[in-house]
């Protein structure tokens, strides 16, 4: 995977890296009108969560 490293070498995503880079990972809390949205801040975090097999469109509530 490219994307990790400022020099875009390929390797395979550590857990390490993988915190790095979604670490940033914000969320938009929502109202009445607007859902919550994540906002993306870097470039390889969409992939990374796709391998993670997380959709980030899909809204978890807290267990009560």
């Amino acid at each position: 995977m490219s994307g990790l490293y400022p020099d875009n070498r390929r390797v395979r995503p550590t857990g390490r890296m993988t915190f790095y880079h979604l670490g940033e990972l914000t969320l938009q809390i929502g109202n009445i009108t607007d859902p919550p949205a994540v906002r993306i801040t870097r470039g390889v975090q969409p992939h990374l969560l796709d391998l993670l097999d997380t959709d980030i469109e899909q809204t978890r509530w807290p267990q009560a």
